[in-house]
This record gives structure tokens, sequence and C-alpha cells, in this order.
């Protein structure tokens, strides 16, 4: 059959137009006590680290202790906590605040100084359950300063010694796009009353747990549902912190829970043991890696998945139990035994270097912590909460502060210690907008990571023959056998390109460098013999497609996709139409690399497929047309999967009347 092949021109240029994507920093934090550079300037680990946190938003350093700096979502949404999901795709879910009908957040994890961490919502009056529920606003701001000369009275307790007015030396930089506000910590500011939490994030408030009331800290949330910063405690605790890891257990703990089993007569409504997750605790920890997120959840990781020529550290060699283990207590405190791993999915965690992929793998840490079971209110002076673990979840993971072990150096003028924050570009398919690896022939979209300059200009190719620098860029990959390539390119910005892999390069890692003015961005990707990637419309993965019908001997085409008044990308609703009509869905992609083992499923079914290959316009381009029969009328929202060689591509879906 020969292949339909109409194209709007939109459905390929639109990535340039895609919002940035994470896009991963070589390093990781370093998990342990210490601050390098001048520990005065503290960088914000959400800037400095969240291009390698997983869909879950957990990452780890070398020693793999999987943890947050800011919500756990996927914990969140385990517990019910006023998400809504948008999408499952092959690296994870993706969810979104509700926007109305919030009930009051469960409690998420504990602090170690005993006192409980809630979710982001809470009653509008801390005195009254009855009052309505709203999401807590921080009451930290950014400053309004161009010049880092000195610290908010926040911060001071923190700084022991230094003067709120800085010296020279003491200095940071000044705000700049490579030192953008909100990179380091004490580029906040607490105003009291600003919002609904105190500078250690916290309140104290009637909840559903505590209906005489507690002190309680919450996570909080920009309005567009982003982590605000402090996230989640602030950098003090509010009480006496005597919590922490647990070496020995006193003789008189006894066992409430162990290795699945309940030991307590009767169900208890003590909240530090109601909150623990223990109904998953005799399942296996899985992770998504990114070597190949297709293969799905491994509880092996990153195993076999990972290319000979990779560099990883940390990994589980043998499945590991998730969630809490083992709960003992006595009348002082609570003892907590975990893996550290939780029952949620976790990864996969991607990078600019290293293939793409971020080199250090979730382990299990045999973690043993324990937590005050009656805290108490600092009276003088308050702990710094420092680096590693300032709590845990209920899950038994590991609750981190909103550092990320870095600080500015004067003497250096750059960060020291830490993940390294430099100028890379992260590389994912333009179809699915995932990282993960690419193929021979398929077409990439690099996004700039922090202050990198992709291109001299915005520029776009006029006609399909794309040429080999653009915008002032070229695009050159060293694949695994060590043979450079230059690669042609579509589009260029300074934050984006979008580029075609050509189809020599070798299977395996390979570094990709974009030189532009003068300066080379590096980054890495890994080379599949397959990986297909599907054109999506939408977040919610609408596909970018097209029906096709034959009526009086010509072809007629419909869009699948339609806009809202607003902008709003939603589904466009179609019937299948007579069965003289043979109705056609064409699907757009790349990463086929001419694979002969094509196959689709609709709605879980397979599909009749009648053409699957190069698209004829566009080099890299691939397009699916795939037959619609007359049992998927009235089927609503179905979900389409395109197979090749043996790899299963990004889930899009279509509305079918």
């Amino acid at each position: 059959m020969t292949p339909l092949r109409k194209l709007s021109v939109f459905l390929f240029f639109a990535a340039a137009a895609i919002a940035q994507p994470p896009g991963p920093p070589p390093g990781g934090p370093p998990g342990g006590p210490g601050q390098s550079g001048d520990g005065i300037w503290l960088r914000n680990a959400y800037y400095g680290e969240k291009e390698t946190f997983d869909a879950c938003l957990g990452h780890q350093p070398g020693a793999g202790e999987y943890h947050h700096h800011v919500q756990p979502i996927c914990l969140r949404a385990q517990l019910n906590d006023n998400l809504e999901l948008v999408a499952t795709g092959r690296t994870g879910s993706m969810y979104r605040e509700k926007a109305s009908g919030w009930t009051h957040s469960p409690i998420l994890g504990w602090a170690l100084d005993g006192y409980p961490i809630y979710g982001p919502y809470g009653y509008t009056d801390p005195k009254s359950a009855s009052s309505p529920v709203k999401r807590m606003k921080s009451s930290f701001r950014l400053r309004s300063i161009t010049t880092r000369d000195s610290l908010s009275a926040w911060a001071l307790p923190y700084h022991n010694g230094i003067s709120q007015t800085l010296t020279a030396k003491q200095a940071g930089p000044p705000v700049s796009e490579r030192f953008p506000l909100g990179r380091y910590a004490e580029d906040n500011d607490y105003i009291a009353g600003s919002g609904d939490l105190d500078q250690y994030n916290g309140r104290f408030t009637i909840t559903p747990d505590f209906p005489a009331g507690t002190y309680a800290y919450f996570l909080t949330l920009n309005d567009d549902g982003t982590p605000a910063f402090p996230f989640i405690l602030g950098l003090q605790y509010y009480g006496n912190a005597s919590g922490g890891q647990a070496r020995t257990i006193p003789t008189d703990a006894q066992d409430y829970f162990n290795g699945g089993t309940f030991t307590a007569a009767s169900p208890t409504t003590d909240p530090q043991l109601k909150s623990m997750l223990t109904k998953n605790s005799q399942t296996y920890a899985r992770a998504v890696v990114a070597w190949d997120p297709s293969a799905g959840p491994q509880t092996i990781w990153p195993g076999p998945l990972a290319p000979a020529n990779s560099r990883t550290s940390g990994g589980v060699t043998t499945p590991a139990f998730a969630d809490v283990q083992r709960i003992r207590t006595n009348a002082s405190t609570l003892y907590v035994n975990s893996n550290n791993l939780p029952s949620y999915v976790i990864g996969p965690w991607f990078a600019s270097m290293n293939g793409g992929v971020f080199m250090n793998f979730a382990a299990a840490q045999n973690a043993q912590m324990q937590l005050p079971r009656a805290p108490q209110p600092a009276t003088a002076t308050h702990n710094n909460t420092g680096l590693g673990a300032i709590g845990i979840w209920v899950n038994g993971v590991a609750v981190f502060n909103a550092m990320d072990g870095a600080s500015y150096s004067n003497a250096a003028g750059d960060d020291a210690g830490g993940g390294i924050v430099t100028q890379t570009a992260f590389h994912v398919s333009s179809a699915s907008l995932e990282g993960g690896p690419l193929t021979p022939g398929a077409l990439v979209s690099a996004f700039a990571n922090f202050d990198a300059k992709l291109a001299t200009s915005t520029d776009q190719a006029s006609t399909p023959n794309w040429p080999l620098t653009l915008g002032g860029a070229t695009v050159t990959i060293r694949d695994a056998a060590g043979v450079s390539t230059q690669a042609a390119i579509s589009y260029a910005s300074p934050k984006q390109i979008n580029y075609r892999i050509p189809d020599s390069v070798a299977p395996g890692v390979a570094t990709v460098n974009i030189t532009a003015g003068g300066v080379t961005v590096p980054g890495g990707i890994n080379i599949m013999a397959a990986y297909p990637g599907i054109f999506k419309a939408s977040i919610d993965n609408i596909a970018a497609a097209q029906v096709a019908r034959v009526q009086a001997g010509k072809a007629v085409y419909a869009p699948v996709v339609a806009a809202t008044p607003a902008g709003a990308i939603v589904a466009a609703p179609f019937a299948i139409g007579p069965a003289a009509e043979q109705a056609t869905l064409i699907l757009y992609g790349t990463g086929l690399n001419n694979a002969k083992d094509v196959t689709v499923t609709i709605g879980g079914m397979p599909a009749q497929l009648t053409y699957a290959g190069p698209q004829g316009t566009y080099s890299g381009l691939d397009q699916i047309n795939v037959l619609l029969p007359q049992s998927l009328a009235g089927k609503g929202k179905v979900d389409i999967i395109v197979t090749a060689g043996g790899k299963p591509s990004n889930p899009v879906n279509v509305t079918i009347q």
C-alpha cells in the first residue's frame, strides 16, 4: 500500500517552541556533613540538582542514599494527597495539583526533632478543623537585590560569627544570568506573616491526626505547583533535634512491626506509628533505568542495561524490600529500619554526560533511624538542619534540606563542592521529549543547562535539506568507536537545538559537542539500534496525528487535536466512519531506524499496520499508518504504542467517538 504522506509542517517544528525539560548536570550531592566553598552563600539544591531528580523528584549521591530535597510527589500520589494523574510514560508519571476539592494533607514524614511533616494542604484557620482547606504558603520570598553583600536576618543563626553586612571577601557574586536569584538559599528573605508558615516552614495547628494541635512542618509549593523555598524544613529545626541514625537499640525497645507482621495486639492510635507505610514491606523496590526506560521497572539495577563503556556507582544487585521493614519503640524513642527504598517506582535518572545517564544509582542502605516520641520546642538555640538526613518519610526514605553541599567561593569566583553546575546540554528525542536511548538517524532536541548558550542567534532551516551550521552553531557527535561526525540542524537558538543524528554513528555511549561563538557545550547520549519515539501534541500525551478517510476516491484528512480559545491543546474526538472509508490513523515519530518488525497496539489490542518507515520529506521523520477497525467505535480515549526492535514507544492517545 502506498503510504499516505500528508504532514503539517508544524508537527515537526513545534518542538522548537516546547518549554525546556530538565537537563541534568554531572555530579551529585555529597550526602554528608561539611560545606565546600566559603560556606556563606549556600547553593539551593533545587537549583543545582533538580536536573538529576527522577519523576518522583528524588535522587542519590555516589553512596546511593535515595532522598528528596523537595516534595516526594510519588509518595503524595500514593497517599492520595490532592494530586491528579496527567500522563504516564516510559520515564514515569506526571501529576498536577487538584484545582479544588482539597482535603487536609496526610503525614508524609517526620523531622529529626520528632514533629510531623505534612503535604502542602492544611486548615485555613489553624485552630479550627471545620475551616476550609488551603494550600500552605511559604513566608519566604526572593530578595530584591543586585549584589550579594549582605545576609537576611533569618539566615544569621545558620552562619555563626558572620555579620549581616559582609566583607568584600565574604560577598557572593553579583546577580546575573550566570548567578541568578534563587541560586543560593540566602537569596531568599523571610517575611513574617506574608505566608502561612514560620521561618522553620511550619506552624502550630490542629490536624486530623492531632485534634488537640501540634507543631507541624508543611511542604511548600508555588502557585504553579513547583517547589517553593524552603521546600520541606527551613535551615533550622523548630524543636530539639535528638533523632538521627540509631547505632544501637536499647533492650527496652519493643517490636511493633517486623518483617511484614504487626506484633501489637490492636491497631494503634499513635500518629507516629499509624503513619508509617508497612503494607508494601514485602514487595521489592523497583527502578526504571535510563539506559533503557522501555524495559520497565527493574528489581536489579543498573544491571545488564548499562553499556560496557558507561560509568556508574551504587545500584541494587539483589532485590531489596521496599518501605519500612521494622518498627520498635520505647517510652521515649521510635526506631525505624528500612532499605531507604520506596515501594513506588523510582528512576530513571538522566544527566548531560555519561551517555545521558546520571551515574549514581540508588542502593539499599539498611538504614536504622530514631525519632523522639515526645518532641519539644527549642527554648533557646535552634539546631541547624545540615547535610544528610534531616528526617524520614513514612516509607523510610531520607528527607534532606534545601542545600546541595556547595557554596560560593569568593576566591575562586564560582561554587565549590557538590554537583558541578556548568555549561552542558541535555539531549532528548524530539518526538517523545523523553530522555533515554537515541538511534542513528533520529531527530533530537538539545536543551541548554544553566547558562549555556547553544547558538549565537535563532534560526530555522528553510528547506528539508538541513545545514551543518545554523544560528552560528555546529553539532559534532563522537561515537563509541571514536569517530566524529557533524549532524544536520533544523532549528537553533541559544537555549535549544534540533538536529538529526547521522546514520553512521556506532552504538554505545557517545559525546555530543555543540559549538557556537567559540564555546563548546558538551553532552552525552546512548546510541541503540532502534528506540521509537512518537510525536505528541500535549503534556497529556495526545498524539500529534491525523485521521485519513477515503471519500469519493480521495483521501480526506482530519486532525485528532484542537486548541481551546485559551490556547490549550485538547483531543478532537473523531468517528471512524463506514468501513468503506478505510479510516487510517497517521502517526509521526522518530527512532524506527528502518526496523522491519514494527507493530502497533491501540487500546491494548493489536492493530493492522499498513506502513511504517521514512516520512519521505524530512530525514529522520518516521510515519506509521494504522487501519482503525470498526470495533474501536465509541471506545473514547485509547492509548497507542508502537514497538520496533523489541522496544515499545512512549504511549500516545486519541479519542474515538
